[in-house]
């Protein structure tokens, strides 16, 4: 049962009961004592008694002695898990915007407790800082807890307060302690706002180092070990056998979904608990993977976030999401992609062209032109020029592309089923005329011609940032007159994937573009870079938001879309999650109470709890994670969490015996990518007497480091009836 339902009329009386305690004898109960906690029960009863409308029948007195043995101590957990809800109600309260909770609110993690019977010895105080919590789990899970090696991935707004946790907690606090974390990010100013272990003098450090030294402020002995690795396959020989073999539990704070499945396939791996979190606005969920007892993340997926069609984004538009989405694309195509291509180019010309010769596609085709107006007709040698190049490209995106889209979908247009083509949501665009007088149009020109300058690496003037000065310029730019052309096709199948329109003539055209830029590149000084600009969004001296902010508003002109200013434009842009203190603190709460199970060990599973909450409405939805898919075959069992150990230097032939005694045929061996055997090659046959390891490495390039005393293979198996049966990995340790 999940939810026990008498517990919060119990709780009630249980508070009222220790209010009555104090008030006859000045103190709390006495961790472990029987004598006070018979005390507390009678007083208990005495309130449920005289109760009218939540009356219980049957008092439960295992509860009422641990609420009354532990009613003294504050756990950081639950303070974490409550102050992220009442933290939550206060802004409720402060803010008038929605009206607080006016209610009572119980909740218990009995399930923590340890499955042991306690020893009244085991909670007496030692005069520690942990003292509160010795009193409710007692010393010898204390120990476990200082013991333990744990492993964060993730240093931002949730490992900021797991470490904080942990260190009031006292996990690997101890001498035979260690908590690794890892984080290859650094420090932006948007973080400071939630990542609390963070200040402002600390932008542009590590994440991890910063975080550790701070968590190191809190508790001194706290043996923690701050990383700079990014954990993926390439740094596995930092995170290597040894490291995973030793750890007692896994806590990711990580906030993408590729991550978390990466770390998930380790976890299953090396066997090992996986304590998973996330945010998002005031939601946040748990979710326990423990070895043998519940399934894995990967076994059960959220559905894919819907994106508008590329063909809604680049010609269609209908709100400001989709503005800011094709800003942000043309941002990188200008300023990072396109410059990357020129520096491959320039860098091995001919190895370049022969990548693209061999693509001969029309995204390399693209790719080409990208590159030849960067090197010829619109390269630039001085600031002016840069200008002159932010004017034409004012041009050819807020009119001369409009005026082809309405040329070629008039607004009379009807589709194929005589329906009008700009039909809601589709917006009928008006090109936007330019203004020297306009500051939105001369910001943009600004933010466009300095970032065109530093991709260039040309100096910026002083008098590049008076608006004055760089409206006379930008006034005697030439702009050649637009006239718009029959026959150009412009996509509008929503199901399209890319804008880059296939042709027969695509080789023939690469060709031509890589005979031009040959000729191009000879002009150029030898050695000649273009400077990539990665898009940063917290830096607002860098014109990055500026340009994006700038290119989503006069589109959004052009098709009548409300325009926004620059904070919401980053927002949507930089694509930033939204995250609160109040949830982080609750997220983090609640996953630090599984983390005692955890370490205690021996739980069921009926013990360990995932959970969803919404702190805006407010919402708890908690649940026993789900078990593992259990395979069977004759009187084997086994689960996602099981793995197959060969120890020894075997054969193929001596693998298949393996496997034909415990009634299983193998048909297929596979290693990586490769395939070592299968039955229906003949030639393989000649394999069956060579040893597992010489195959792996001569077919599968297996490079099994010093570390490292086997290897993996996948075998397909099927039964005596022909059934394919699903069998776990196998692990040959052939050292």
């Amino acid at each position: 049962v999940i939810f026990q339902y008498q517990r919060p009329p119990l709780l009630h009386f249980a508070f009222l009961a220790l209010d009555k305690f104090r008030e006859k004898f000045g103190r709390f109960p006495v961790a472990g004592c029987d004598q006070d906690a018979r005390k507390f029960v009678e007083f208990t009863a005495s309130i449920n008694e005289a109760a009218i409308d939540y009356k219980m029948d049957e008092l439960d007195e295992k509860l009422l002695q641990h609420f009354a043995s532990g009613s003294r101590a504050v756990l950081n957990p639950m303070a974490a898990m409550f102050g992220g809800i009442v933290g939550q109600e206060v802004v409720k309260a402060c803010s008038g915007k929605f009206h607080p909770q006016y209610q009572f609110f119980y909740f218990d993690s009995l399930e923590s407790l340890p499955t042991y019977a306690l020893d009244p010895k085991d909670l007496k105080p030692v005069n520690s800082r942990y003292d509160a919590q010795i009193s409710v789990f007692g010393s010898k899970l204390q120990k476990k807890m200082r013991d333990s090696n744990i492993f964060v991935v993730g240093s931002g707004a949730l490992g900021c307060e797991f470490l904080k946790n942990f260190a009031l907690m006292g996990v690997s606090c101890g001498r035979k302690g260690k908590l690794t974390i890892t984080d290859d990010d650094v420090i932006e100013k948007s973080n400071l706002s939630r990542q609390f272990l963070f200040r402002d003098w600390n932008i542009g450090q590590a994440k991890s180092t910063v975080a550790a030294t701070a968590a190191s402020a809190i508790n001194s002995s706290f043996h923690i070990d701050a990383l700079q690795n990014r954990a993926c396959p390439e740094t596995e020989h930092v995170f290597n056998d040894a490291f995973w073999e030793g750890l007692d539990a896994v806590i990711n704070a990580l906030d993408n979904v590729n991550a978390r499945m990466y770390m998930d396939m380790r976890c299953l791996y090396f066997q090992k608990p996986l304590l998973e979190s996330g945010t998002l606005g005031p939601k946040c969920n748990t979710q326990m993977v423990i070895p043998h007892l519940t399934e894995n993340y990967g076994a059960s997926r959220d559905p894919p976030e819907k994106q508008a069609p590329m063909c809604t984004v680049h010609s269609f538009p209908h709100n400001i999401d989709h503005c800011l989405t094709w800003a942000r694309s043309e941002f990188e195509g200008l300023l990072e992609k396109a410059p990357n291509e020129v520096n491959s180019f320039m860098s091995n010309p001919a190895e370049y062209a022969a990548a693209m010769r061999k693509a001969g596609d029309a995204q390399a085709r693209e790719l080409l032109e990208r590159v030849r107006e960067c090197l010829d007709k619109e390269r630039c040698d001085k600031f002016e020029d840069c200008i002159a190049w932010a004017r034409l490209k004012f041009e050819d995106y807020f009119s001369n592309r409009v005026k082809q889209l309405t040329f070629t979908f008039p607004e009379d247009a009807g589709t194929s089923t005589g329906a009008p083509f700009w039909s809601a949501p589709k917006r009928f665009p008006h090109p936007v005329q330019f203004s020297a007088v306009d500051s939105s149009h001369i910001q943009f020109i600004l933010a466009a011609s300095i970032l065109r300058a530093v991709s260039f690496g040309i100096p910026i003037p002083d008098w590049a940032k008076n608006m004055g000065n760089l409206a006379d310029v930008v006034s005697k730019v030439a702009v050649p007159e637009f006239e718009p052309k029959s026959g150009v096709k412009i996509e509008t199948d929503e199901k399209a994937t890319n804008l880059s329109s296939a042709s027969v003539d695509d080789a023939a055209v690469i060709e031509d573009l890589l005979t031009k830029l040959e000729a191009c590149a000879k002009k150029l000084p030898s050695g000649f870079q273009m400077k990539p600009i990665q898009f940063e969004k917290d830096d607002d001296t860098n014109f990055h938001m500026d340009l994006i902010a700038g290119l989503a508003n006069m589109r959004a002109r052009n098709y009548g879309i409300q325009e926004v200013d620059k904070l919401k434009a980053k927002f949507i842009a930089g694509r930033i999650i939204p995250a609160i203190a109040t949830t982080t603190a609750m997220a983090t709460g609640l996953v630090c109470l599984e983390l005692y199970k955890v370490l205690a060990g021996d739980h069921p599973v009926e013990d360990y709890r995932n959970t969803f909450a919404n702190l805006a409405l407010p919402m708890f939805s908690m649940a026993e994670p789900v078990p593992p898919k259990e395979m069977k075959h004759q009187d084997m069992r086994w689960t996602v969490w099981d793995r197959w150990s060969i120890k020894g230097n075997i054969t193929v032939a001596e693998l298949l015996k393996w496997l034909s005694d415990k009634g299983l045929t193998a048909y297929s061996v596979s290693c990586g990518t490769s395939l070592l055997y299968n039955t229906m090659f003949p030639r393989h046959k000649d394999r069956l007497k060579r040893k597992m390891v010489d195959v792996a490495q001569e077919v599968a390039k297996v490079d099994v480091p010093a570390y490292r005393k086997h290897f993996d293979v996948v075998v397909a198996c099927e039964d005596d009836d022909g059934n394919d049966i699903d069998i776990p990995l196998i692990s040959i340790y052939f050292r």
